[in-house]
């Protein structure tokens, strides 16, 4: 009866495709395939802890409230809060995803939560200052502003497209639940955080083996060769083209310089590293996860668009990369 309940949990499948995968790209990639993937476990398995902690945080009753009215007040003040939080919070485009799946579970409004999830995977604090050292400061600043712009607009089109339900009114308190046993507490928080810990787990580790088949099969030149020209074509072609192929933030922004040394635009470059972060394949493999489709169409949407839309302003006023 376990084996029966074990081969038929809506994870085991996505386990099974990892283990499939690695077996195949060991016997068939020279070096071996298995190390990156531990290595890169190893590095980002904290950031899936502090993630899956959070969200395991947002399952308690009354942070999820606090959480839900620091957001009301209308859709507007929703759009804008979630793009701000999502651009300046250190929380990377796969960590995000057990957040995102506790704030829906937690019927956070979902403008806010689309705006949220836009913006965060752009950049952060430490991105801002790692891109200023390597592509400039202007360029920089612009990709944050893109970062809030995209979140805002994945928001807007979210509400005009799903209207928000009246908000149910907040049931009082009884003395039942107001004296809640705090040993129930926490094992609902550990449970919480186990299940996005994970679920971010599974879905990273897939991530991480599609990551590395790419940096296999599909060499850097490539992508200078796609997008390495200075042409009105340059940018949408960026956003579709060489956002499959992104890596890594930071390891995008040495790329993004060495294409822009051989002649790629600026806009070009900041709509790869927008769309790069929002629609790259193993992000995207990670939001399908825990979304329905029409949500994560959406998604992509958004983020394609923003992206084309960011890099044609970027070169309209200018904008310019310090080499």
């Amino acid at each position: 009866m376990r084996l029966y309940t074990l081969l038929t949990a809506p994870q085991t499948p996505v386990w099974l495709l990892n283990a499939t995968l690695l077996a195949a790209a060991e016997l068939a990639l020279e070096p071996k395939f298995l190390l990156p993937v531990v290595e890169g476990l190893a590095e980002l398995l904290p950031v899936i802890a502090i993630a899956a902690l959070l969200a395991g945080t947002l399952s308690l009753g009354d942070i999820a409230s606090r959480v839900r009215r620091f957001i009301g007040g209308g859709t507007l003040r929703a759009v804008v809060i979630g793009s701000t939080a999502g651009a300046v919070t250190p929380v990377c485009g796969l960590g995000v995803v057990p957040l995102i799946a506790a704030l829906q579970r937690q019927q956070v409004a979902l403008p806010a939560i689309m705006a949220f999830w836009v913006s965060s995977p752009i950049t952060d604090p430490a991105m801002l200052v790692m891109t200023a050292g390597v592509l400039g400061t202007p360029f920089a600043v612009a990709k944050t502003l893109a970062a809030f712009a995209m979140g805002a607009l994945a928001g807007v089109i979210v509400a005009l497209l799903h209207p928000a339900a009246p908000a149910a009114p907040e049931a009082e308190p009884t003395s039942c639940t107001a004296t809640a046993d705090a040993r129930a507490r926490w094992a609902a928080f550990a449970r919480e955080s186990l299940r996005n810990g994970e679920l971010a787990l599974r879905w990273i580790t897939l991530a991480l083996i599609l990551e590395i088949g790419i940096r296999a099969w599909a060499p850097e030149q490539w992508i200078s060769f796609a997008v390495g020209g200075d042409h009105w074509w340059s940018v949408p072609l960026a956003a579709t083209v060489a956002a499959p192929l992104y890596l890594d933030g930071y390891a995008a922004l040495p790329l993004v310089r060495g294409l822009a040394e051989v002649g790629m635009s600026a806009g070009a470059a900041l709509a790869l590293l927008l769309s790069g972060a929002v629609v790259s394949l193993y992000a995207a493999v990670a939001v399908f996860s825990v979304v329905p489709l029409r949500l994560f169409v959406l998604y992509l949407f958004t983020g394609m668009a923003g992206a084309i839309l960011c890099g044609y302003v970027a070169a309209l006023v200018g904008l310019t990369i310090v080499h």
